[in-house]
């Protein structure tokens, strides 16, 4: 099965002298933003190695003080060409690390030219973390997608084409700023899954950290200027918690930025002449009106430290909630250049430990012969071994979706892949179990878990007891563990096939995670797991790749490890209790739709000076979310606050059509809702695809014209002109969902997660007002 191509590829403004050279060897490399001018590709042998790669970790200390540094560079690295055997080493930018928080250099493993994803942290709940984040990239390398127009260009936005031989480079696709591709050098890290502070050093993404400056051979600000402010800052931020204004950062830290951005807003090149930049251009000016606001400053340069706690629930806490222990991660998220960036791998798994994992690692500690796996990654004994599997879509281009692209330069889209490696293999003795942490990094498509498939078969051998086979059994999405109704191990003691949870396909949307307890038979063997890729699951051609291959080897575990009991499995803190519907103090509809050329919400693209929703803290909420798009489930996000979903209705799905037991009809709009809902036991997600629509073209004996159409459906409908007219129904897809909105105010972000859209304009800026005031009324 093949993927439809129906998307252009991006070109910056100025000719790409690399693009002949690229064509020959397979790879459209036709963004010229990615591909420096200093440096041609070469076309290199691929990677033979297929063993899944470790990513290094950054680790909390016994001080329960999680510091690390996070390094946002460039230079070379190997990439695939998708389709064929071909690679090529180029300039990428991506992240790298090493613990403690003084520059210097990063983990050995960062220097071999895998596409690793950044350093896995790993922290407990009640830790504090420290992160000294440098943006050490060097724009002379990536000339060409810089913000606010340095070069003079019209609206500053990377230049689309519609994928046309010899067509005209023009932004084909409509887009404008801020709403476009753009500034793909400039970054900042955001924190998804962690229950902190939006604003200051904590989950902020308003916040754009630009390459540091590099004059006459010196960096400003200098290593020497970071490292003296920094350790202020971090020993203030340890005594004091994390700043409020910008005002509470050390004197040092704000002389430096002043002097750093002032510098570049006097001498940075504007249309190839020295000198100031123009005013609209400048970026101490903007910082400045937000300082005297009593906001943080929206510019940095070089450097930024990152300050926030882990907090724990419970006995004299002041939170309504705490942060939840499970698999999250992080990603760079500076508006216009989101995707572009994590397809060249800016991407990290944050694992955040607490009773959860006591629980699981308890039980599988319980038997003397579960102790005998030497694990030459983690240095264990214990059988129970832990995998991190960040998946990713790795390219050095992007494919903006365009109903006009297509011609010899539409690209195709790349396969998903895990720690840098296409389908890599994972060992595993027979009858042992692990424990998979998947984190859904890619860019663009989701991954929809099928089966496990033994080794040159085509048929699968999961949802069987009599075959052997590698099963699995979810325990937690999205960083938050099920609640112990939700888990299925099949029986009491956790052995054999019988439980409906056991093998069951589910949907993992970019920015989704997923703990999976994954059992080997107790035959040795190689089982590749098949998933589904692409942007829908049903009626929108898909592509099914293999992600990983389990090869079963070595001596068999005995007795064989189940998974874990119910009565064993971890139980939810209470702050994840359910919220129920008397709890609800408001409700809000949004509605997602890619209308071509703009991608919208509630038919308005992202303003960055307009708030969208405003809430009460310390109010739980409905939120009614819809798509119009019948062959896109866009992966709603929100910022901070994970929320429980209450209902789901999936138009496309066979029960939904004619002849399904929850027949959405067309002509009656209330029919278009699912028959069966849980009423407790809620799972709880911070990203969920939103189900596509359907549309359903109605009889001519209904309608041709829309104001002859029932009136109920009208709102609904499009109706075509001509010789033979037509009128379409679409059936919104939509889930509902609880949330709230407790213990931070703030302004943060929801949007769609396939982050093309974002960055071109599916977001909403938001922010949680405060319900308390000082002012008396008597």
């Amino acid at each position: 099965m093949t993927r439809r191509n129906h998307e252009s590829n991006v070109q910056r403004h100025k000719p790409n002298p690399l693009r002949l050279l690229a064509a020959t060897c397979g790879l459209l490399l036709a963004m010229l933003v990615l591909v420096p001018l200093s440096q041609a590709q070469q076309v290199v042998p691929c990677p033979t190695a297929t063993d899944l790669l470790t990513v290094p970790e950054i680790t909390s200390g016994d001080d329960h003080h999680l510091r690390g540094v996070l390094t946002l560079t460039d230079g070379l690295r190997t990439l695939w060409d998708t389709g064929s055997s071909r690679c090529a080493s180029q300039y990428m930018r991506y992240f790298a690390g090493h613990s403690g928080l003084q520059p210097g250099p990063d983990d050995p493993a960062f220097a071999k030219g895998d596409l690793l994803p950044g350093p896995t942290f790993r922290a407990k709940v009640g830790d504090l973390v420290e992160i000294a984040f440098f943006n050490q990239v060097n724009t002379q390398d990536f000339p060409n997608s810089l913000d606010r127009g340095e070069y003079g260009t019209q609206s500053g936005c990377d230049i689309t084409n519609v994928g046309k031989k010899g067509g005209p480079s023009q932004n084909a696709n409509g887009d404008s700023m801020p709403n476009c591709l753009h500034g793909s050098s400039t970054a900042n890290v955001h924190f998804h899954g962690t229950h902190t502070t939006p604003s200051t050093t904590g989950d902020n993404v308003l916040l754009f950290v630009r390459p540091v400056l590099r004059t006459n051979g010196k960096l400003k600000p200098s290593n020497e200027e970071v490292n003296a402010s920094f350790g202020a800052f971090f020993q203030q931020c340890e005594q004091s918690g994390p700043p409020r204004l910008w005002t509470d950062m050390p004197k040092s830290w704000q002389t430096s930025q002043h002097d750093a951005i002032t510098w570049y807003d006097q001498n940075t090149p504007y249309q190839g002449n020295p000198g100031p930049l123009p005013e609209s251009a400048q970026l101490w000016p903007v910082n400045q009106q937000e300082i005297d606001q009593h906001l943080w400053p929206q510019y940095q340069i070089g450097a930024f430290p990152y300050c926030f706690p882990l907090p724990a629930w419970g006995f004299g806490s002041k939170l309504k909630m705490g942060q939840s222990p499970g698999t999250h991660w992080y990603h760079a998220h500076k508006h216009g250049s989101t995707a572009l960036n994590v397809a060249n791998g800016m991407v990290g798994a944050f694992i955040i430990e607490g009773d959860y994992d006591t629980a699981l690692r308890t039980f599988y500690k319980s038997n003397p012969a579960w102790n005998t796996c030497k694990d030459p990654q983690s240095n264990s004994d214990n059988c129970f071994q832990e995998k991190v599997l960040v998946i990713q879509q790795l390219s050095s281009t992007l494919n903006l979706t365009n109903p006009q692209g297509q011609g010899p330069h539409t690209l195709p889209i790349p396969v998903l892949s895990i720690n840098g490696r296409r389908s890599p293999v994972i060992k595993m003795r027979p009858n042992q179990v692990q424990i998979w942490r998947f984190v859904n990094g890619a860019n663009r498509d989701a991954a929809l878990f099928q089966n496990f498939v033994p080794q040159g078969s085509q048929t699968s051998c999961s949802h069987q007891s009599a075959k052997p086979c590698v099963h699995w059994n979810q325990t937690a999405q999205d960083g938050v563990e099920f609640a112990p109704a939700n888990y299925d191990p099949g029986n009491a003691a956790g052995t054999g096939y019988k439980g409906q949870a056991q093998d069951a396909s589910f949907n993992l949307a970019p920015g989704n995670r997923a703990d999976l307890l994954v059992q080997a038979p107790a035959t040795p063997g190689k089982y590749e797991l098949k998933v589904q890729a692409g942007l829908c699951r049903f009626d929108c051609n898909p592509q099914e790749e293999t992600l990983v291959t389990v090869s079963v080897e070595g001596a068999t575990i005995s007795p064989g490890m189940p998974f874990v009991p119910i009565q064993n499995f971890p139980n939810m803190p209470p702050f994840l209790n359910d919220i129920s519907a008397s709890d609800i103090y408001n409700h809000r509809d949004l509605v997602f739709h890619d209308n071509v050329p703009k991608l919208e919400i509630n038919g308005k693209q992202f303003n960055d000076h307009v708030i969208n929703q405003a809430m009460l803290l310390n109010s739980s909420e409905e939120w009614k979310i819809s798509n119009l798009d019948a062959t896109k489930e866009h992966p709603f996000h929100i910022h901070i606050n994970p929320f429980q979903i209450t209902e789901v209705f999936q138009p496309q799905s066979t029960s939904a059509k004619k002849g399904g037991n929850c027949y959405a009809d067309p002509l009656k709009p209330e029919t278009w809702k699912t028959c069966s809902n849980p009423t407790q036991n809620f799972v709880w997600w911070d990203t969920f695809a939103i189900p596509a629509s359907r549309q359903d073209a109605l009889p001519t004996s209904v309608c041709t014209q829309l104001d002859k159409c029932p009136a109920n459906i009208q709102k609904y409908t499009a109706c075509t002109t001509g010789n033979a007219p037509t009128c379409t129904v679409t059936i919104p897809g939509y889930f509902k969902m609880r949330t709230r909105f407790v213990d931070f105010t703030g302004q943060y972000v929801l949007h769609c997660h396939i982050l093309t859209h974002e960055d071109r304009g599916m977001m909403e800026l938001i922010e949680v007002v405060p319900d308390t005031t000082l002012y008396s009324h008597h």
